[in-house]
């Protein structure tokens, strides 16, 4: 949890750098994971990628704390990295 806390301090400090970048991040793997599940014809995929990209987005879009955007936007990043490696191994 101290891992968190330092996460969230860095956070605050450069909150609009950091969106950004986070954003601009987590946007493009989810849509390679997005590309990867069209290409499988998974749409249950294609929309759990969706849901979990948007909803990081829109944390940072809405400005909420910082402990939720974090959390979001590596929940978003685990699961779309995971929907790759699974579309590539299947």
């Amino acid at each position: 949890m101290r891992w968190l806390v330092e996460q969230e301090r860095n956070f605050e400090k450069n909150r609009f750098g950091a969106m950004t970048i986070m954003i601009t991040f987590q946007s493009c793997l989810g849509s390679v994971a997005a590309m990867l599940a069209i290409q499988d014809n998974n749409w249950f995929l294609v929309g759990v990628v969706a849901v979990l990209t948007m909803s990081a987005n829109s944390m940072f879009i809405a400005q909420a704390d910082a402990k939720p955007c974090i959390i979001t936007f590596y929940v978003s990043i685990i699961a779309n990295a995971f929907i790759i490696l699974l579309s590539l191994i299947v």
